[in-house]
């Protein structure tokens, strides 16, 4: 196996790799995806106005937890981790993604990401957006995005990078998600129909891009994953990542070209009546560097292991 893995990974270009690890979190400190074993984020500062600090203790409260491993032609480049509550109308998020293994030895990044806002029938209202991105050699860069419902929302970067060139125009900011809320939109099963976990597109603007993750049902499956995982009732789905604005304009015309994104999605209903989680236990895309590929292997709702999780 080990030679196998060897001569799989002489075929990937050094050069690739940062585009690698953002095709699979499709642009997310998480999915990314985010949108990722759990690692525990600090608490205090981050539980600011928006945050779980001001959710209602006395309404009961909805968790959805996963982990995920992503995959390059069978090695492994790093684990993400998403922690979701929702309480009432609001919903509090936190994430963490880390490169792992070789990869370390030249991208090395740990993106550490909090989000909360209001929840609304079919729809999620940001409020605060806070990410902390620890690269190589100790290079740090903190964003936030601060939403009042008025206006575009605030962006504060430390240190300040430069949004002149290719800006993002005001009213494309209008009604967006940051890059966590959208992933843990499409994940709560929000905005979706009973039949079609798919049924929806999360508009994003990480406050430099404007992109939209598109999502569109191609059939029921019968899913039983490799790792044992997950066994039971599923739907394949295909997700575009579309960039709308804030790109070169190469990049904007290289849309058509972007890699279809596939994904194994099951439903697990939570203990609070009305609420069920949509999460892809299963995320690939075939590219011409090779199969790129997130997978859960752990997943918990309200707790505890729902039915088809082993």
């Amino acid at each position: 196996m080990a030679v196998k893995q060897s001569a799989t990974w002489r075929r990937f270009k050094y050069a690739n790799i940062n585009s690698y690890i953002e095709t699979m979190t499709l642009k997310t400190p998480t999915l990314a995806l985010v949108l990722l074993a759990a690692i525990a984020v600090p608490a205090g500062p981050l539980w600011a106005a928006g945050g779980a600090g001001s959710q209602d203790p006395g309404l009961p409260a909805s968790r959805l937890e996963v982990a995920m491993t992503l995959y390059a032609g069978g090695i492994t480049m790093g684990h993400m981790d998403l922690d979701a509550t929702l309480r009432g109308a609001e919903y509090h998020s936190v994430s963490t993604m880390q490169t792992s293994g070789v990869v370390n030895a030249f991208w090395q990044s740990e993106i550490q990401a909090t989000a909360s806002g209001k929840l609304g029938a079919k729809s999620f209202a940001p409020s605060l957006y806070d990410s902390f991105d620890t690269g190589h050699s100790g290079r740090k860069q903190q964003v936030s995005l601060t939403y009042d419902g008025s206006g575009p929302p605030r962006l504060f970067a430390d240190p300040v990078y430069s949004t002149t060139g290719f800006e993002v125009k005001p009213e494309d900011t209008r009604n967006t998600l940051d890059p966590l809320s959208a992933v843990t939109f499409i994940f709560s099963g929000v905005g979706t129909s009973a039949t079609n976990p798919c049924s929806v597109t999360a508009p994003v603007f990480d406050g430099r891009r404007r992109y939209d993750i598109e999502m569109t049902k191609i059939r029921d499956v019968d899913i039983k994953m490799d790792n044992g995982l997950y066994t039971g009732k599923g739907v394949e789905c295909d997700v575009r990542y579309h960039q709308i604005a804030g790109y070169r304009p190469r990049v904007l015309k290289a849309n058509e070209s972007f890699p279809l994104i596939h994904a194994w999605f099951a439903t697990f209903p939570s203990q609070v009546a009305g609420r069920a989680y949509t999460v892809p236990v299963r995320i690939w895309a075939n590219t011409k560097y090779g199969v790129l590929a997130m997978i859960a292997n752990s997943l918990k709702v309200d707790g505890e292991s729902p039915k088809g999780i082993r």
